[in-house]
């Protein structure tokens, strides 16, 4: 049987572990490898690429492998090297290099999104909008020789994550090494990636003065919810605007001092129907934006950060972001980063789908059952379909992946892919707690060890 006629069959049974290889060549292909040679500091790529041992993670953030060492089996051949190397080149693998591999892959999936003509979410007409969130890596086994005695849970560290809202895509990656560290450590390089009108939305964990005046000197601007600490000054009375479908809004003027040049933003209050899971009635929204956007559509704008988190709850429960095995500081954060760049190659076959589809139907696509299917799958045809058999196939539709992407697209039937809805869920009370809430840093505990004679 050619190569093709028997691609053609698993585009029948199993059209998505088919979309997903085709977008990781139009959207990956060598670029790792480049990738790596701009970002490095003291790493060298020694007897194995490093897109080989990119690809071998992908591996397990796709469901392909439970753990890196199935994943290296599977992988054995391509790259040529022991487990140990393997492990080696993971657990060394620089932040700055899995940054920039977030990066690529979001601006690589930018330019398949547009040559499948879909086009971008308008969040707010004129302006770019970021949502701005970190995710801190859970604990982890004790398994490293300085954290087998701890008491304390080791953490491997955090990921503040930049996500486009209008591509529903995360395009940068602040990885934090020190677990104990502060998100908004990363506020002077969040500014370095804006451009002018670009909007920032975030949680009041990043209300930091410094960082709002940054963003506003860049030309660019954000609406971040008040934190408690931020103390200013309310100027006049603050006006009703209007609703919007979570409950009143209000307007007032804020400056963080009574001197000529202290800087003023909108405050923008939001007095809800109902409470949030953490009691608040009331939520306070800082905003640079200029007056003729309505205090209701900043209002509904910072809302969209939900968007980001939605993002994360599909990497956790569709993806694999995170392993309990996975002590290592570096190589938890490159599987993180390597998650996000499949959650990218995921939006690209989504895109492909609203290009052929109605757009209410694929909303109502299950990201669980893709995953089901692609995981599931995959193995199998890599074992039958060979690297060569693969590029016959994209040049026999004369090299243009958007437009195979969105054959493959046309073909699926999304009826079959649809969310199962479940009722309301009961609750539940927590349980009480055995013992006192506290973490221990790996990065911290490895440097310790590292200077212990």
């Amino acid at each position: 049987m050619e190569g093709t006629e028997l691609i053609e069959r698993f585009v029948k049974s199993c059209p998505f572990a088919v979309l997903t290889q085709a977008a990781i060549r139009a959207t990956i292909g060598d670029e790792l490898d480049k990738v790596f040679h701009s970002e490095r500091s003291q790493q060298y790529e020694g007897e194995v690429l490093f897109s080989d041992v990119a690809l071998t993670v992908a591996d397990i953030a796709l469901g392909f492998a439970e753990n890196p060492n199935q994943a290296y089996k599977t992988q054995k051949e391509n790259l040529g090297v022991s487990l140990t190397s393997f492990y080696n080149k993971m657990n060394a693998t620089e932040p700055p290099i899995s940054e920039g591999v977030v990066r690529r892959s979001a601006e690589r999936a930018t330019e398949m999104i547009d040559e499948l003509e879909c086009p971008p979410w308008e969040v707010l007409r004129g302006y770019r909008v970021f949502a701005l969130d970190g995710n801190h890596l859970p604990e982890t086994d004790k398994r490293l020789e300085p954290l087998r005695d701890a008491f304390d849970a080791p953490l491997p560290g955090t990921v503040v994550a930049r996500f486009d809202l209008q591509r529903q895509l995360f395009d940068r990656a602040y990885l934090l090494e020190d677990a104990h560290a502060q998100e908004s450590s990363v506020k002077d390089r969040v500014v370095a990636d804006l451009e002018p009108d670009d909007v920032i939305i975030a949680d009041r964990h990043y209300c930091v003065l410094h960082f709002l005046r940054r963003i506003d000197e860049a030309q660019a601007a954000f609406a971040i919810r008040q934190h408690g600490r931020f103390k200013g000054i309310l100027i006049g009375k603050r006006r009703r605007i209007g609703r919007i479908s979570a409950g009143v809004v209000y307007e007032q003027e804020i400056r963080t001092s009574d001197r000529d040049d202290a800087f003023s933003m909108r405050r923008i209050t939001l007095e809800l129907d109902e409470p949030t899971r953490d009691g608040d009635t009331v939520i306070h929204v800082l905003t640079n934006l200029p007056a003729r956007i309505a205090a209701t559509l900043v209002a509904a704008l910072y809302g969209l950060r939900w968007e980001e988190e939605i993002g994360f709850y599909y990497l956790t429960t569709t993806l694999t972001c995170e392993l309990p095995s996975l002590g290592q500081p570096r190589a938890a954060l490159f599987l993180f980063c390597m998650a996000m760049l499949a959650f990218n190659l995921r939006q690209v076959m989504f895109a492909a789908l609203y290009a052929e589809h109605d757009e209410e139907e694929v909303n109502e696509v299950s990201h669980f059952h893709v995953s089901v299917e692609v995981s599931r799958f995959t193995d199998g045809m890599l074992a039958v379909i060979d690297e060569q058999m693969w590029e016959q196939w994209i040049h026999s539709r004369r090299g243009d992946v958007a437009h195979l992407l969105r054959e493959i697209a046309r073909s699926i039937n999304i009826r079959e892919y649809r969310k199962s809805r479940r009722g309301p869920k009961k609750n539940k009370e927590p349980p009480e707690r055995t013992r006192p809430k506290t973490h221990l840093s790996t990065a911290k505990a490895l440097a310790a060890a590292r200077e212990t004679p």
